[in-house]
């Protein structure tokens, strides 16, 4: 019987000597999960208690032994169980046997126990490993093609397929015959119904764009829908992700409103839901009034939520926000979300900021595009060669996290931001010690290839079933 039919009284909170069949409910739960939480016989003692702690510490709640809320949200959601891998070792087994139970490599084995290279696995010990999403985006284009071919080589480390289109079946054939080729190769699909200016951007461009008018015009929001329920019945889709990455203060209602229809339609057609929003600076006494988001509501109707960085950070000079601003961000936003069903925004694309970015007004320069100042993106071999163009190699640049190349770029002296193993690994961290659900890659087919590596020593990449088509 799922736990949610278990008769668990709202709101209330179990602890040390409460009793009853909501007790006996979450031992059942907890049992259920992999845990030990003693007899199902309704008391909560103190191997309950303790049975909630290890589940606190395995998702990084509040470890108080405490079934409140935040522990009732994990147990009531559904794809927690299939992201957790549990082991005990037995007398005699090593770290290499314990890592074959679990099917990860041990390298992922020793990183998730936090053990040395030399380090070795006491028995007895019940180990955890969690699996993590990876969602490879697609963009429309020339890139398509290139990207599908990555796609198809790094099938073992992705867990979805995210494809860019550009409106319903009918209007962008292309995104359809990408989605198929996808699902052959026995993963699931994503369509992405984008609300950035133009696709090929990277998300978290808060420029106006299509959002702006999609949450303010019925006619609008109706098209958004009626393109969903298309996509919904159109093959092996799993889901459909609608990009909110552009969401301003003021719009919150509109697009939570937006969220419950669409969430709502596409769990009628068997499919899940997918959202971006941005990485809102919740904190101080003026983020917390100008939040106008019911991140309750928004986890309700959204089966996972893609936390989108913003692009740039402001500054004499622009650059993407650094690691420490991320982990600032998102350990506030992680607050209102559940972090399983949480994604970090990763745009594996080089970002192109023209060096007179810093001094026009950004809105201006954002209005004038490929004709101004506006941002551009390239891939990483492109980014390469450009620096080899202007003889300029990549230098690390600690405020941002990353490395960059200052070098020409269509006449214009500009600051070429990469995404390379180093500071990729920088946002696993954040993924590991936040307990996120995984990342979401965009502009797969330009990244630089050893990224792939890193995923693998150090992640355990969830496999969902595929959507039957």
């Amino acid at each position: 019987m799922p736990w949610r039919a278990l008769g668990r009284p709202p709101g209330r909170l179990l602890r040390l000597g409460s009793r009853g069949e909501p007790v006996a409910a979450l031992q059942r739960r907890l049992r259920e999960l992999g845990y030990d939480p003693g007899a199902d016989d309704g008391i909560y003692g103190h191997q309950t208690a303790e049975a909630v702690r290890d589940l606190q510490r395995d998702v990084g709640l509040r470890v108080d032994g405490i079934a409140g809320p935040r522990v009732m949200a994990v147990l009531d959601d559904p794809d927690l169980l299939a992201l957790r891998r549990t082991h005990t070792v037995a007398t005699g087994d090593t770290l290499g046997d314990a890592a074959r139970a679990l099917g990860v490599p041990p390298q992922v084995l020793r990183r998730a126990c936090g053990l040395s290279r030399q380090g070795q696995i006491a028995p007895g010990r019940r180990v955890v490993v969690w699996e993590r999403w990876l969602a490879a985006e697609i963009k429309p284009g020339a890139a398509q093609a290139a990207a599908l071919r990555t796609v198809s080589r790094r099938a073992g480390l992705v867990s979805v397929v995210s494809v860019v289109a550009r409106g319903g079946p009918g209007d962008d054939p292309a995104a359809g015959e990408t989605a198929a080729a996808a699902a052959e190769l026995g993963l699931p699909v994503w369509v992405t119904l984008h609300t950035r200016r133009e696709p090929a951007l990277v998300p978290g461009d808060d420029h106006p764009g299509r959002l702006q008018q999609t949450l303010h015009r019925a006619r609008e929001r109706e098209r958004l829908a009626a393109q969903l329920q298309a996509w919904c019945g159109a093959g092996p889709i799993s889901g459909v992700h609608v990009d909110f990455s552009g969401l301003r203060f003021g719009d919150g209602p509109r697009a939570v409103a937006l969220v419950r229809r669409l969430g709502a339609e596409a769990r009628a057609a068997g499919r899940r839901l997918i959202v971006s929003v941005p990485m809102r600076d919740l904190d101080g006494l003026w983020g917390r009034v100008a939040d106008d988001l019911d991140w309750e509501v928004l986890a309700r109707h959204a089966d996972h939520v893609v936390l989108t960085p913003p692009v740039l950070v402001d500054g004499p000079a622009p650059r993407p926000p650094s690691p420490a601003e991320l982990r600032r961000r998102l350990r506030l936003m992680i607050r209102r979300l559940p972090p399983w069903r949480c994604l970090l925004a990763v745009p594996v694309g080089a970002l192109v900021v023209p060096a007179a970015w810093g001094q026009a007004d950004p809105v201006a320069a954002a209005d004038q595009g490929e004709r101004g100042l506006g941002l551009s993106v390239v891939s990483y071999p492109r980014a390469i060669s450009l620096g080899r163009a202007s003889r300029a190699r990549p230098e690390w640049e600690g405020a941002a996290g990353r490395p960059v190349i200052r070098c020409a770029y269509e006449g214009r002296e500009s600051a070429v931001w990469l995404e390379n193993r180093s500071s990729l690994a920088e946002k696993l961290d954040l993924a590991e010690d936040l307990r996120l659900g995984g990342i979401y890659v965009s502009a797969v087919g330009e990244e630089d290839g050893r990224l792939w590596g890193l995923v693998e020593e150090r992640w355990k990449v969830h496999k969902p079933v595929p959507a039957p088509g």
